[in-house]
């Protein structure tokens, strides 16, 4: 691998951004230097020494983190590792140099953002007692800089759930989730793995989701006055405006009923506000399962699970679904192609270890799951 040239150096960051799930891979203007830039901002600089046989990572933090004694020793790893069988060198030194920013490096950039905020130690708490433990894989929280409709220069927390794979689209909603019933405000960017949060503000605003136009590009962004984030882009400003006027009348709905969640996605909606079942949903999110309801998911590629309620109060009824979003009728097994038969039985299993805990008895059924819950479950 030629790392003298900036061509081979920017082919190394590529690379690696890929397996790590970032963005995109950049020059930043300086000579043998090269820059990770991930989709919620935040990066890192790669630098070869001298020689070409060592490279060097180190995690960008904001400004203010030297202010508050916060830093990260930079990582440095060999540029010439051996292949594995099949690899190529360049193919060695991007797995290799990946594999040692998500184990050394990934843990303490979250860990030095996650103190930058003033939301951030009730989202911990908030997070840490909701979530599961599973090795290698946990939930993480940084603070970055967000476009907000006065032009104002503002930093706001995020939280995604990331395993050895990546960001999880999965587990956004459950998240999110999470953090209201802990009484903060969330911004959900449309098919994104990261929530924004904030702390809620003494007085709403006459309209939560405002329109502007979009920083730096054309079209319109449809922004969260409450955190400042940006849902989504749309290229069509009334579009747009029926789509703010829309989540406003939504989040009014949801503020006068005093519920954290109006619908969640893999959850009927008479089962949200009940513990027991939304925990079965965020712990096949945070096993790798798709919650059956995002507007961004293609529901006839990637199965969904829905939960149902049972024919008894202590039961839960869990569906496995490929088909479009919308449709909302449970697939059965029977009525699947032949291919998609063959895969069925085995995400119903994959649901049923996912799900499998003391006080439960879940049982494998033709078209489904069934959940048992004992003792049975106090109503709220």
């Amino acid at each position: 691998m030629d790392l003298s040239t900036t061509t081979g150096l920017e082919s190394l960051a590529r690379a690696i951004a890929e397996q790590l799930g970032a963005e995109h891979a950049e020059t930043d203007g300086t000579p043998d230097r090269v820059r990770i830039v991930y989709a919620d901002g935040r990066a890192l600089h790669l630098v070869p020494n001298r020689s070409r046989t060592r490279i060097t990572i180190t995690a960008a933090l904001p400004e203010q983190a030297a202010d508050q004694g916060l830093s990260i020793e930079p990582i440095t790893v060999t540029a010439q590792p051996r292949p594995r069988p099949g690899e190529t060198q360049a193919q060695a030194t991007a797995r290799h140099t990946a594999s040692h920013i998500w184990r050394r490096l990934v843990p303490q950039h979250a860990a030095a953002l996650s103190h930058l905020s003033a939301a951030v130690a009730q989202a911990r708490t908030a997070l840490a007692s909701a979530l599961p433990d599973r090795p290698g894989e946990q939930w993480a929280i940084a603070d970055l800089p967000v476009h907000h409709p006065r032009g104002e220069n503002r930093h706001c927390p995020i939280a995604w759930w990331h395993t050895p794979a990546g960001e999880s689209r999965a587990v956004a909603p459950f998240l999110a989730d999470i953090l209201r019933r802990a009484g903060l405000v969330t911004t959900e960017p449309y098919g994104s793995a990261h929530v924004f949060f904030a702390q809620a503000p003494a007085e709403q605003p006459e309209a939560r989701l405002h329109v502007v136009p979009a920083a730096g590009r054309g079209g319109w962004d449809l922004v969260d006055q409450l955190t400042g984030a940006s849902v989504h882009t749309y290229t069509d400003a009334d579009r747009a405006r029926g789509l703010a006027d829309s989540e406003n009348r939504e989040a009014e709905a949801a503020r006068d009923a005093g519920v954290a969640s109006l619908d969640l996605p893999g959850l009927w909606p008479d089962l949200i506000d009940r513990d027991e079942f939304r925990s079965l949903a965020v712990e096949l999110a945070t096993a790798g399962h798709m919650p059956y309801g995002l507007t961004d998911v293609d529901y006839t590629q990637v199965p969904g699970f829905l939960i149902l309620p049972g024919r008894k109060p202590a039961v839960a009824r869990v569906a496995r679904l490929l088909e479009p979003w919308g449709a909302i009728r449970p697939g059965v097994r029977r009525e699947a192609t032949a291919l998609e038969a063959e895969r069925f039985d085995k995400d119903l299993e994959d649901y049923a270890r996912a799900l499998a805990a003391p006080g439960r008895t879940v049982d494998v059924m033709e078209d489904g799951l069934r959940v048992t819950f004992d003792p049975v479950p106090d109503r709220p």
